[in-house]
């Protein structure tokens, strides 16, 4: 069985988020419906790098896929994007060796939160308008004390805390607004 490295990109609005769900639209239930379109058969797996919230977007998120197949890379890219709806699409698929693992070999994360002070049309699924006058200031002092390592470990449920998690909160300033990734 062959095992390949996918790079996904969708638009969340109208999914329950990326783990498949018996009675929701999710992104991986998507994938593994156009899947077994494409493999003529449900014999394989498709493991994300972490699960997302409904209505979550990506940009490049990344699975693995496991499946007996003959079809190079692309082929399997493009005959599953020509099966998967307007708001899901497969970047990239490469060969992946075995000891790949989506989730596992992932050493990043990357979350960008946008704020429009004014109406938008065009960023209304993915801007957060907010009317009301912004202090600056105020958001930049507190984004400092979010910036560097934090472990959130002791946030998480007993049982979770032998992995804890550890983040780096970035800075990042565009036209006098903060921004924390």
């Amino acid at each position: 069985m062959a095992r390949f490295k996918v790079f996904i990109e969708y638009e969340g609005t109208r999914f329950s988020g990326w783990q498949a769900q018996k009675n929701a639209r999710t992104v991986q239930g998507e994938l593994i419906g156009a899947m077994k379109q494409v493999f003529n058969t449900d014999a394989f797996e498709l493991y994300g790098s972490g699960r997302t919230d409904a209505g979550v977007h990506a940009i490049a998120q990344v699975a693995h896929l496991d499946v007996q197949t003959m079809f190079a890379p692309e082929i399997i890219r493009m005959k599953t994007n020509d099966l998967l709806p307007a708001d899901i699409n497969l970047v990239e698929i490469e060969k992946a060796s075995r000891q790949f693992h989506a989730r596992h070999d992932a050493i990043a994360r990357s979350y960008l939160y946008q704020i429009s002070r004014r109406r938008t049309a065009f960023g209304k699924r993915s801007v957060w308008w907010i009317k009301d006058r912004l202090n600056l200031d105020a958001m930049k002092q507190t984004a400092e004390l979010f910036e560097g390592m934090h472990d959130f470990g002791h946030s998480q449920p007993m049982t979770l805390n032998k992995n804890p998690r550890k983040l780096k909160l970035t800075k990042y300033f565009y036209k006098n607004i903060t921004i924390l990734l």
